[in-house]
């Protein structure tokens, strides 16, 4: 799984777009499920903005998915 990488929804690659707006939906273990804000964090939540948290900075999720692999 590459949680907080890309989008669970449209599969949006943050790294690859990383001025997106992403939004925290979800969580699995210890690591934050995201999805672009607007469309599809209401389609994976309920909310357009998700949960009330800050996903972590993007050089911080590619650090703990490459320490992992």
């Amino acid at each position: 799984m590459i949680a907080g990488l890309v989008c669970i929804v449209c599969r949006t690659d943050y790294r690859a777009a990383p001025d997106t707006d992403a939004a925290v939906v979800a969580h699995h273990g210890d690591k934050q499920l995201l999805a672009c804000a607007g469309v599809c964090a209401r389609m994976a939540s309920g909310s357009v903005t998700g949960f009330d948290e800050t996903p972590l900075p993007l050089a911080e999720r590619i650090h703990m998915y490459e320490a992992e692999h």
